[in-house]
């Protein structure tokens, strides 16, 4: 059994990956590098970690970044008015608009379930990917019949907008920086995971001393609180789209 606890670094949103690191860095600095096992990793960890602390900076301080949001906003805005007009018609007082209405529901609403929960790529794909299933022959004669074109026509717009702002600000990014956050994390976990096989190797060799110990007690301290984290934003994401499903 490992004495440091594992977590999915990989799963990690890019705030919570750069603080999870950051937290450990600040804890390895308040240590004496000469009674740690990984010393010569610490420069270079250190290293990658501010990297990666300068591309999530550039990311997030972005000119467009404030209108990307605002934009995820409207385009959430428009498929969950989508979403709710076509669960009305569920219950209307026509037998042929229930039955289309019904059928678009159970067909791809409940299929793409609570899409303005996810991350934005991921949102993006699914979004993509739903207007393509409701703008299908046999779902266009449905999409008629409820009179719902519109609202169709309307996310595809704000869909559209979202896409070109997120690539405006990619190229904005990549004109800034040489550091990209994808490449900078892996990086960062790449030295992260050799401090952490330098630790497990001088403890199942018997060297654990007094500074390991307080280092591997903190650090799974800081491992734990993350992993929660991450525990109740998965239980959220989990519950809004059982939330909708349900609906």
């Amino acid at each position: 059994m490992n004495v440091i606890s594992n977590i999915g670094l990989k799963k990690m949103r890019n705030e919570n990956h750069a603080q999870f690191h950051e937290n450990t860095n600040t804890l390895i600095g308040n240590l004496d590098p000469a009674e740690l096992p990984f010393q010569k990793l610490i420069v270079p960890y250190k290293q990658t970690f501010d990297n990666e602390a300068e591309a999530l900076l550039i990311f997030t301080k972005s000119e467009k970044t404030a209108l990307i949001v605002e934009q995820h906003r409207v385009r959430n805005s428009i498929f969950r008015g989508f979403s709710d007009t076509v669960k009305g018609l569920r219950n209307h007082y026509e037998t042929e608009i229930r039955v289309g209405a019904n059928r678009l529901w159970n067909s791809i609403f409940t299929h793409y379930g609570n899409i303005t929960k996810k991350s934005y790529d991921a949102e993006s794909a699914a979004m993509n990917d739903f207007l393509r299933e409701i703008k299908r022959p046999e779902f266009v004669v449905v999409v008629n019949k409820l009179k719902v074109q519109d609202w169709v026509t309307k996310l595809e717009q704000e869909n559209n907008k979202f896409h070109t702002l997120m690539m405006e600000r990619y190229c904005e990014v990549t004109e800034k920086t040489v550091f990209r956050m994808k490449t900078a994390r892996v990086e960062t976990d790449k030295f992260y995971r050799a401090i952490v096989s330098s630790v497990e190797a001088e403890v199942l060799i018997g060297n654990r001393t007094e500074t390991l110990t307080h280092f591997i007690t903190e650090l799974n301290a800081i491992i734990h609180r993350f992993k929660s984290i991450m525990a109740q934003e998965e239980g959220k994401k989990k519950g809004d789209e059982e939330s909708t499903d349900n609906g």
